[in-house]
């Protein structure tokens, strides 16, 4: 199936590249954020996920969220401060 990404947190996940990704059916969000990090061995989704805000056509969503074809994933990096 098709979805479409858009990686808004290069600070953290380097130049992943947005627009459609084919997965497999079934596939969750966290399985997306996997398959972008393949092209990176340098960061782990251990070490990046809980900096990330996630959103699923426009609603937020959490890694185990399971995705459908043609949904529209934004990958938005948390702000921190104080």
């Amino acid at each position: 199936m098709q979805v479409e990404i858009k990686y808004v947190c290069s600070v953290i996940l380097g130049p992943l590249k947005s627009g459609p990704y084919e997965i497999p059916e079934g596939s969750k969000i966290s399985d997306l954020l996997m398959t972008g990090l393949a092209e990176h061995p340098d960061r782990s989704y251990e070490d990046v996920k809980d900096m990330l805000i996630f959103l699923r056509n426009g609603k937020p969503a959490l890694p185990d969220t399971a995705l459908n074809e043609g949904d529209k994933v934004h990958m938005l990096l948390k702000v921190f401060g104080g």
